[in-house]
């Protein structure tokens, strides 16, 4: 996870050095800023000389998440122009100068803010204001349950709708194929309709042709296996896959997660691509990725410079976990490899 801090005052780089010191971002890349005049002395932190505005334009789109220490406002005035909706909009925090509150302003729910405040808050002994209805009620949030069980919402609209009854005590009928849901763990007010469904609320279905539901819920089922030349753009592997994509009728929202050899940890352009989807990167080791069994395409040139014979194919698999299987054989054009797995879907989150 790839975040930014900014702060704008001597008291606000306290705060963000005690950021930077955390064991919730050890395995993270957080980059700390500060705007302000005592910035150019303070060790580990980069002085921004340019406007706020140009700052936020640009790690906006850049990071998985945005941290400001300050006031409210400040952040609401930076991030205003660059607001889309919740469903792409990234994780915007805001932690006071004494480190007192940590608020979560924007994605609360999808993006993970609320989330990541709570941990936040707990870990600099502060507190989480947490303002979104279904969580100051501990009421089911649809779109947590979503996220948390790597389902695409495909029609937004219906979220509202479900919300309120839930927030009214409604009951909530969903619908999802058998096998695939624990009855007995859903939460108080949601029940099991028929599948395919007449009539729901909210129905989770890999099968696009059926929709009847308030809320549509597509689980994210392929794995991308991925590999490139050093330094591939962003731009040439986003449109090879594209390409590939449409050739087997998958569409991005589709993609669960990429995968690919260790060698690639620090690629820009699959980090780029990983942070364009909002999907994880996962790499493994040459070791892991020969230990895989399959059948797969092999390359004598590929296994001589990274130590196993095919990488997309085998980081597919491998990733798909157990049941997962290689869907789509690699296919390689201008030094870019892909495949893809079928990952075995099943809810898991409940709350």
């Amino acid at each position: 996870m790839k975040l930014a801090a900014i702060c704008f005052t001597n008291n606000g780089i306290k705060v963000i050095k005690r950021l930077g010191a955390l064991s919730l971002f050890r395995e993270d890349n957080l980059t700390l800023y500060s705007k302000c005049s005592y910035a150019e002395d303070a060790v580990g932190i980069n002085a921004v000389s340019e406007s706020l505005n140009d700052w936020t334009s640009k790690n906006f789109y850049e990071n998985d998440a945005l941290i400001f220490v300050g006031a409210t406002g400040i952040a609401v005035r930076a991030i205003s122009p660059f607001v889309k909706d919740k469903l792409n909009d990234i994780p915007v925090i805001v932690i006071d100068e004494n480190a007192s509150f940590v608020i979560p302003i924007l994605s609360g729910h999808m993006g993970g803010a609320n989330e990541l405040s709570t941990k936040l808050a707990n870990e600099l002994n502060a507190e989480a204001i947490i303002t979104t209805a279904t969580d100051i009620n501990g009421k089911f949030a649809v779109d947590v349950f979503a996220k948390k069980n790597s389902l695409f919402i495909e029609n937004r609209d219906g979220i509202k709708e479900v919300s309120a009854k839930i927030l009214t005590g409604e009951e909530i009928l969903l619908s999802a194929p058998d096998g695939k849901i624990d009855e007995s763990k859903l939460p108080e007010g949601i029940k099991m309709a028929e599948y395919p469904p007449y009539k729901a609320d909210i129905l989770i279905s890999d099968n696009k042709a059926y929709n009847r539901a308030k809320i549509v819920l597509r689980p994210r089922e392929y794995i991308l296996g991925i590999g490139c030349r050093k330094d591939k753009e962003f731009e040439e592997i986003i449109d090879f896959l594209t390409e590939c994509l449409n050739e087997e009728g998958i569409e991005f929202s589709d993609l669960y997660a990429i995968a690919s050899i260790d060698l690639k940890k620090d690629e820009e352009a699959l980090n780029m691509l990983s942070r364009y989807l909002k999907i994880p990167f996962v790499t493994f080791t040459a070791d892991e990725l020969n230990a895989v069994k399959g059948n797969f395409s092999s390359s004598d040139f590929v296994k001589e410079t990274t130590g196993v014979d095919n990488i997309c194919e085998r980081a597919a698999v491998l990733l798909a976990g157990e049941g997962g299987k290689l869907y789509f054989k690699k296919k390689a054009g201008n030094g870019v490899t892909v495949a893809f797995a079928r990952r075995e879907w099943k809810i898991d989150y409940y709350e």
